[in-house]
This record gives structure tokens, sequence and C-alpha cells, in this order.
């Protein structure tokens, strides 16, 4: 489809517990055609055919390149009234409205693009997108489990449900799905780092160690691993090993969260290693 939009979808997601999920993969979106003079070449052209769905989709495209949203949404408006069963002008409707703060008109305009193509990846993402900025986390996931269906072996969709898993706290999800990240493409120290983190957060301390020390077998200056080990240990009551992993934190200048630090010294019963 011409003219067809898309749209990255970047999740982060925040622990407590003082480490930080590492960001999901981006995919970042092609960029869009110059439109020069475009949009006034095909608005004198709309006006000799006003009932031409496809010269009202063309014009809106145009006037989207330029910037000018609610002229685009006007023309892709009209495209859809002329032609309802147009999913491509739908998409881009909800595209432009996004862009002017309708979130929930966008997500309408998402929904009728995909009852005319319910399995258009690039609408998808975009409601994806639209979803999380409307505040419905759960309705993200499911239309990124959808995406994961259509595209199994996508380690980007992958890792952006898994990082939204995690930030809306459902570990054991999270993980699995982390899982699969690694699975597909196992080189990612970050990705280790966040299955560690899942399991941190699931209190499963072997499991989160065990994939902490992988992440770091892979980057040994994965800073974010290294704090969840010295973190890791101290919850385990492993205080030996904790110190160990607090003064290599310090040799390769990693700073350690304050507060950690204070526990870690009470905890332990002395100041240092």
């Amino acid at each position: 489809m011409p003219g067809h939009f898309s749209a990255a979808v970047l999740l982060l997601c925040v622990s407590l517990a003082g480490l930080s999920c590492a960001p999901a993969r981006e995919k970042t979106a092609a960029a869009p055609p110059a439109a020069a003079d475009e949009a006034t070449r095909l608005a004198e052209e709309t006006k000799a055919k006003p009932s031409d769905a496809e010269l009202q989709y063309r014009l809106g495209n145009a006037l989207f390149d330029k910037g000018l949203y609610r002229d685009a949404a006007a023309a892709y408006e009209q495209a859809v009234a002329l032609r309802p069963e147009y999913a491509a002008a739908h998409c881009n409707l909800g595209l432009s409205l996004r862009r002017l703060g309708r979130l929930q008109e966008a997500v309408q305009s998402y929904h009728r693009a995909l009852q005319y193509e319910p399995d258009d990846p690039v609408t998808l993402r975009n409601l994806v997108a639209a979803t999380l900025e409307a505040g419905d986390a759960s309705g993200a996931v499911k239309h990124l489990r959808h995406l994961t269906e259509l595209a199994p072996d996508d380690v980007l969709v992958r890792s952006e449900l898994a990082n939204l898993l995690f930030r809306m706290k459902q570990y054991p999800e999270a993980a699995e799905s982390f899982k699969e990240v690694i699975r597909l493409d196992p080189g990612m120290s970050s990705d280790y780092y966040n299955l560690g983190l899942c399991y941190l957060e699931m209190d499963n301390l072997d499991s989160a160690l065990t994939t902490w020390l992988t992440a770091l077998a892979y980057d040994p200056n994965n800073a974010s691993a290294r704090k969840g080990l010295a973190v890791a240990y101290w919850r385990r009551g492993d205080y030996d090993q904790a110190w160990q992993a607090v003064v290599e934190c310090q040799t390769r200048g990693i700073p350690l969260d304050p507060e950690f630090m204070d526990k870690l010294r009470t905890d332990s019963g002395r100041v240092g290693p």
C-alpha cells in the first residue's frame, strides 16, 4: 500500500528495587517521501474530481508529509466517506489524529482499518502505540500478541511485548517473552539482564544470578547486570558475594544506589568487604 505510514514503538520499563529494565529494541519507521508541491497539485485535482477516493487519499499523504495534520485528516475522512472499506486511509487517518492528540478517535480509526484488513501489521503497530498513549496497556498487550502470531520470529515485537508485560508487573509472562527474545537472538546481553530482572521480581534469586552471569559473559561491561548481582546476592543473604560484586562495580566506575549500600552495610554488619 503506497503511502501507508508506519510508526515506531518504544517501550521503556522501570522496576522498583533500584534497577531498571533495559529498553525494548526499537524499530525505526521509514521516512515518508518528500511532499514538495505535491499537495498543491493534488488539491487542484481533487477539486476537479471530488468523488475520487484515491485522490483524496493521496492528498492526505501529501498534506501529512508537510505536517498539516488537520488538513490531512480531513482528506482521509473524505477518502473513507467515499470508500468505507479503504483500510489504508482509515489507518492514516488514525495517524493524523494521533498527531493532533485525538487518541480515542485515532484508536477507532485503526479498529475500522482492521475490520477490512484484520492482519495488517502496520495498522496493528500503530494501534499498539495509540492504545498505549491512551493509557490502555492491556489493550496494547492484546495487539502485540496478535503481531507475534502473525510474525512469531519478529524479535522486535517480542521485545516490545516482554518490556510492556514487565512494566505491567506481569513478571512470569514477561519472563517467558524474554526467553522467546533470547531464543530468537541469543547474543544480546540486555535481554539476559531483563530476564534476570523478572526473576528478581519473582524472588527467584538463583535464576536471576545465573541469568545475569550469562549477560556478563556476553558483555562484561553491562553495568546493570553487575549492579543486579550485588542486589541479588544481598537479598539472598550472601554478603561476601554481595561485597565482591560491589567491589567489581566500584573498580569499573559503576555507581551504586546509596540506599542499597546503607542496607548492605546494616545487614552485613560491616562497612566494606
